[in-house]
C-alpha cells in the first residue's frame, strides 16, 4: 500500500474519522430553483447545509427521481459557484439525458461503477466531464463497493505522492479515460479494504489532504 496514504487514514482515524462537513450554499438557491423551475420544490426542500450523507440519502432513495438525484450531486458539487445550475442545464437539455443517467444510476447500483463509468465515456453529456461524472456515480454505488470520485485534486495527488503505483497509467482527470478510473478504483478499493474503511473514505482522505497542498479556494477550506 501506499505508505503516505495510509498514514494519512490512520491520522484521520485517530481524530475520530470525522466526515466532510456540509456547506451553506442557500446564497445560490435562487439560481438553482430559478433555473430548474419544475423542480423548484425539491430544490427548496434540499437542506441549507448539504453535505455528503444528505446527498447519499436522496440517491439511495426510491422516493426521488433520476433527475432530483442528478441535480442533489451537483448542487453539493456546484454549491453556490453561480456558473453552476447553467452548466447543469446544458448537460440535462440533451435529449437522451434522462435516459443515459438512469443508466448510469442502474448499473451503479448493480455494483458496476467502472461499467457505469465506461457508459458515460461513450454516451457522454454536453459539459459532464470525469469529475462530476464520478461525484454522480459515487452517490449512486452501494458505499461498500464504492465509486470513488476522481477529481483534479486527488489527480493532482497521485501524480506527487503515487506516481510509482499508477506507472504507465495517464493520472489526469480532465478526460474520460476507462483504463485510469480503473485502475483509480482498484488502487483506492485496496486501500479501504486494507485499513477497513469505506472506498469513499479513503477519497476523502485524499481530497483533504489535496485540498490543503493544492487547492487556492475550496467550499471547505479550512474545515
Amino acid at each position: 500500500m501506499n505508505k503516505k496514504l495510509v498514514t494519512l487514514v490512520q491520522k484521520w482515524k485517530a481524530i475520530g474519522s470525522p466526515e466532510q462537513e456540509g456547506f451553506d450554499w442557500s446564497t445560490g438557491k435562487h439560481n438553482w430553483e430559478k433555473a430548474f423551475p419544475i423542480h423548484m420544490k425539491f430544490i427548496s426542500e434540499l437542506p441549507t447545509v448539504i453535505d455528503r450523507a444528505a446527498v447519499r440519502k436522496i440517491c439511495g432513495s426510491t422516493k426521488y427521481s433520476i433527475l432530483e438525484k442528478f441535480l442533489s450531486v451537483m448542487v453539493w458539487g456546484y454549491g453556490d459557484r453561480g456558473y453552476g445550475p447553467y452548466r447543469v442545464t446544458q448537460m440535462l437539455n440533451q435529449e437522451n439525458a434522462e435516459e443515459i443517467l438512469t443508466h448510469v444510476f442502474e448499473t451503479c447500483r448493480q455494483g458496476d461503477p467502472k461499467l457505469a463509468y465506461d457508459f458515460l465515456r461513450l454516451n457522454r453529456l454536453r459539459i459532464l466531464g470525469p469529475s462530476y461524472g464520478s461525484k454522480f456515480m459515487t452517490f449512486c454505488t452501494p458505499r461498500e463497493i464504492g465509486a470513488p470520485i476522481y477529481d483534479s485534486l486527488v489527480a493532482m495527488w497521485i501524480e506527487e505522492f503515487a506516481k510509482k503505483d499508477f506507472f504507465g497509467v495517464p493520472t489526469s482527470s480532465e478526460n474520460w479515460n476507462l483504463k485510469t478510473y480503473s485502475k483509480y478504483w482498484d488502487w483506492v478499493k485496496g486501500h479501504s479494504a486494507g485499513l477497513e474503511v469505506f472506498p469513499d473514505e479513503i477519497e476523502l482522505v485524499l481530497f483533504r489532504d489535496a485540498e490543503s497542498k493544492f487547492s487556492k479556494s475550496s467550499n471547505w477550506s479550512g474545515k
